[in-house]
């Protein structure tokens, strides 16, 4: 038997696999759906921010999926103990499945609306409306102020 010298990070596969969805982890974080292999995992609502949206599209892939883009959510998650680099925002798919199609599992999906990381363009990204699932794009959006949560997928 070896000796573990160190915390064990508790979002090891090993772990997430034999835990059902709905699960709260050690960290205050949520497993909302498994599926095909897969957790997906939303940050505690201590961590969520209100934001506007940053306005640049990424040219690589079109999405704001990186935390470090949206500084509020960056700092937010740090100051709550977690490592930003293990989080992003979910792009709008993502947002609605397994987002608002396992919403029942998050801590917390409050009554306002959500960015996702996918942008239309320089003007324009789209947000999810957490009362009914649907999709809306909003241009002009840097003055517009939506939701951020941070999610994580672990392949188990």
């Amino acid at each position: 038997m070896g000796l573990l010298v160190g915390p064990t990070p508790w979002w090891q596969a090993s772990i997430v696999s034999k835990c059902p969805e709905g699960t709260y982890l050690p960290d205050g974080s949520t497993i909302i759906c498994k599926s095909g292999g897969t957790a997906w995992i939303v940050a505690p609502s201590c961590t969520q921010v209100s934001s506007t949206w940053n306005g640049t599209v990424d040219t690589l892939v079109g999405n704001k999926c990186c935390i470090c883009e949206w500084s509020a959510l960056d700092t937010r998650l740090i100051n709550c103990g977690f490592n930003p680099c293990d989080w992003f925002v979910p792009s709008c798919a993502q947002l609605q499945n397994p987002g608002y199609v396992c919403r029942t599992n998050w801590d917390s999906l409050s009554g306002t609306n959500y960015w996702s990381s996918t942008e239309v363009d320089t003007l324009c990204a789209i947000y999810l409306c957490s009362s009914n699932g649907s999709t809306n794009c909003v241009c002009n959006s840097k003055s517009c102020i939506k939701s951020v949560r941070a999610f994580r997928g672990v392949t188990y």
